[in-house]
């Protein structure tokens, strides 16, 4: 299939000034990235897009989310295909979830580019500068977001930063660097906080997701006094973020937009996540595809290692059997929301980076901020003392922490932990050196003559 398809959803016209209904209007139909931006209502149409493309099915709505956890030796997966082989760490070329991910991450790319290059042209009176600096920072985020989870998933990829319509006018550009990746996030991020108001909007991207941003990737580069201050940006926001007690308010009850979160995608009966269907148990109407595995569910239900983080499963009972499922994604209708930034998030970045310089400190260092995320959780400061030991209690807080979010697989690989860990879980499983990034999918190898012969070495 030659043509790549960018579809953008016309929405029913609203007032942006109600922020909180951004994602939630109804679509009317769909418009090619050809219909032209011109003023300030296709403006914000195009950017709606934007949104609604970064939570597709594809990228944060599931596929690129279940990526993140199904190789994490907790997960048991019930299906044959593409689920069983990247539970077992057997990464293929022709992996469909690969191909399916990569696909809605370059889309998400190029409504974005979309809205960059066109909407500061437009001459709308309504459309004030402030108003396009507002829009394009926000789509320069998101591309960053965008750019950042490419590269940790497969490295250095192609940087594509102007629109295109199909596969024959893209550029002919060849894959970078990680690092020049990554520098293509930095400098979205830099220009992106330039152009935005400091403000709290859980479902937008407002300046506050690019500190956001900005702490994981200082993180993921081994940069960790950026780390650290990026992550503290935010945890000093005591006013907007907080840590939420119990463990399940910031997801359970039907909550949206809670302290708890920095940003979140907004789902809606019309528009719903795809997420849930797979997790939950069919006595709860879903199609039970995985399962966390009997020795996570023993782990989240002992009060000293999971305590309040327990919460994350629930179970039913058929013909005397027990059956677990994961109960982060549990609405019905499936309006769940995508969760990308937690404040928790920003605490475990700043203990991991004050443990690499050397601050184990319980007052104002790692521990400090590593036992606050476990006090919310219900549990006892931690017992660890030496550095190596502190960084492993990090690793093990963030697997509980974030169990169904789109971070332990990523964890692993960017430590070089994902071997050592997942071979002792599990005799069975096999960790090569070239699995700790995915294969270019060979779809993309075939459709692109520039990536024919730049495949992930190994693959």
């Amino acid at each position: 299939m030659k043509k790549i398809k960018y579809i953008m959803y016309v929405i029913i016209a609203v007032s942006l000034s109600s922020c909180e209904k951004f994602l939630t209007v109804d679509p009317v139909n769909a418009v090619s990235d050809l219909t032209p931006i011109y003023d300030k209502g296709s403006s914000e149409t195009a950017l709606r897009g934007v949104y609604r493309q970064l939570g597709a099915a594809g990228y944060y709505g599931e596929t690129y989310v279940t990526l993140g956890y199904f190789p994490s030796g907790d997960i048991t997966n019930l299906t044959t295909g593409g689920g069983a082989n990247l539970v077992n760490v057997n990464y293929r070329t022709d992996e469909v979830l690969f191909n399916t991910a990569w696909t809605a991450i370059y889309d998400v790319i190029n409504r974005a580019n979309h809205v960059i290059a066109k909407v500061p042209a437009v001459q709308d009176p309504l459309l004030t500068q402030a108003l396009k600096d507002k829009y394009v920072g926000e789509a320069k985020f998101i591309r960053a977001l965008a750019y950042f989870d490419l590269a940790r998933a497969w490295g250095g990829v192609q940087l594509f930063l102007e629109p295109t319509t199909s596969i024959e006018d893209r550029p002919q550009i060849k894959r970078s660097s990680l690092d020049d990746t990554y520098n293509q996030v930095l400098n979205d991020l830099i220009d992106a906080e330039n152009l935005f108001p400091d403000e709290v909007i859980r479902i937008r991207a407002p300046k506050r997701t690019v500190w956001a941003l900005r702490a994981r990737l200082h993180l993921y580069r081994g940069q960790w006094e950026q780390a650290e201050e990026y992550a503290t940006k935010l945890i000093e926001k005591t006013a907007d973020y907080t840590l939420l007690r119990p463990y399940s308010a910031w997801f359970a009850n039907n909550v949206v937009g809670t302290r708890e979160s920095i940003f979140e995608l907004e789902f809606s009966a019309l528009n719903p996540s795809a997420i849930r269907s797979q997790m939950q148990h069919p006595t709860n109407g879903g199609t039970y595809r995985y399962a966390p595995n009997d020795r996570f569910v023993q782990l989240l239900n002992d009060p000293n290692i999971g305590g309040g983080r327990s919460a994350l499963i629930k179970s039913v009972t058929q013909s005397g059997t027990t059956i677990w499922f994961g109960n982060l994604y549990y609405r019905l209708p499936a309006t769940d929301p995508a969760y990308i930034f937690r404040i928790a998030e920003m605490y475990l970045i700043r203990a991991e980076a004050r443990a690499q310089r050397d601050n184990l400190s319980v007052l104002d260092g790692a521990l400090a901020d590593l036992n606050e995320v476990r006090d919310r959780a219900g549990l006892l400061p931690s017992a660890a003392v030496t550095k190596p030991d502190v960084l492993l209690a990090i690793e093990e807080e963030r697997r509980y922490e974030f169990a169904f979010e789109a971070h332990r697989w990523f964890d692993l690989a960017r430590t070089g932990r994902a071997k050592a860990v997942l071979e002792a879980l599990d005799p069975n499983t096999v960790v090569s050196d070239h699995e700790y990034v995915f294969p270019i999918p060979v779809a993309q190898l075939q459709l692109d003559p520039n990536l024919e012969k730049d495949q992930n070495k190994g693959y």
